[in-house]
């Protein structure tokens, strides 16, 4: 859970360094999409082949803690965009690693992947306003120097990982997991090129500062909360991810503080409503509970490499209307996937076959 906590600590931090980044070094905000995407495409690549070739030990949990802590030490001390990009690329994969041992080892515990998909909404909601504090008082190099120190101090941390069987490379041949794994990475790929650019929409288009703008990202994040303690009341994800969609659209197309917190509260809540119930619906049709973790956080990375470059191409010159149309298109999509497969998969049910 610490670990899961430093992962979803950084990236919350997102929204802030970018437009600070952009300042600082001189550049469009739409190139500094580039760290994100960089970050997240080393954290798909660990993801994806973790679940394969390893199994959640100590040792590659505290090694994962301090290759980022030293990596992301380096991203603040870096004094290029080259050398800043090299720096999250490298942290990006620990973050990949420990995300894979979280939702792995989380798999053995009957409320364990609810009481892990609770760790990310948590730590958003007490880490935002402090983010944007710090974003304020010192810019990215004090954001990144206290998100290394968090790494290392989760180090003190005590871990016991039961047996978690490893998947090689045997897994269930269903193709509704295969169609699922990709409307996460659609979902992810629309949400996160609309969401890595929503401390920059709060100040250009609903004229916020960004404190104002870690309080409405803390809303997300509560809501989040809220949304994974309901497992027991979570069905129809498809319907969730409308709800995403149209939190992606309105923060594009209405200029307004208020809507600004509304579609991000809703968004939140209906995100973290979804993607627990998606990933329970890949438990459904494999070998073993852990066979997909690691292809379903492979995908929604995947998704959240190409989605800053996919807004960065959308926004452009600060077309946030664009942008956020395109998000909505791609999380709709995702939306009309899940609702494909939930309604195929009760037919089998009412006709009883397997």
């Amino acid at each position: 859970m610490a670990g899961a906590a430093v992962v979803a600590a950084t990236f919350t931090a997102t929204p802030f360094l970018l437009p600070d980044i952009a300042d600082r070094l001189g550049l469009p905000i739409g190139d500094t999409g580039l760290l994100s995407a960089a970050q997240v495409g080393s954290f798909a690549v660990a993801a994806f082949l973790s679940g394969r070739v390893l199994r959640p030990r100590k040792r590659l949990h505290f090694g994962s803690l301090a290759l980022i802590g030293v990596a992301t030490i380096g991203s603040a001390l870096a004094p290029t965009f080259l050398l800043l990009l090299l720096t999250r690329l490298v942290a990006g994969f620990g973050l990949g690693l420990l995300t894979w041992i979280a939702w792995a080892d989380a798999t053995r515990f009957s409320r364990g992947i609810g009481t892990v998909a609770a760790v990310a909404p948590i730590t958003a909601t007490v880490a935002s306003p402090p983010l944007g504090w710090l974003s304020e008082a010192g810019g990215y190099p004090l954001v990144f120097a206290c998100l290394a120190a968090f790494a290392f101090l989760a180090m003190l941390g005590r871990v016991d990982f039961g047996e978690i069987p490893r998947v090689g490379r045997r897994v269930s041949p269903s193709r509704s997991n295969r169609l699922l794994l990709a409307a996460l990475g659609i979902l992810s790929l629309g949400g996160s090129s609309v969401f890595v650019f929503t401390g920059a929409a709060g100040l250009e288009l609903h004229d916020l500062s960004p404190s104002a703008v870690a309080w409405a990202l803390s809303l997300n994040a509560l809501t989040g909360v809220i949304a994974t303690r309901a497992t027991a009341r979570r069905r129809r994800a498809w319907l969730w991810l409308v709800g995403t969609a149209v939190s992606a659209l309105l923060i594009g197309i209405v200029s307004s503080a208020i809507v600004f917190y509304a579609a991000l509260a809703v968004w939140g809540f209906s995100f973290w409503m979804a993607v627990p119930a998606i990933f329970g619906l890949l438990a459904e049709k494999s070998l073993v509970p852990s066979e997909r973790i690691g292809d379903a956080q492979a995908a929604m990375a995947t998704g959240r490499v190409l989605g800053p470059v996919v807004g960065g191409l959308a926004l452009g010159a600060g077309s946030f209307l664009r942008l956020s149309l395109v998000g909505m298109s791609l999380m709709a999509t995702a939306a009309a996937t899940v609702w494909a497969i939930e309604s195929h998969r009760s037919r089998e049910e009412m006709g009883g076959s397997g």
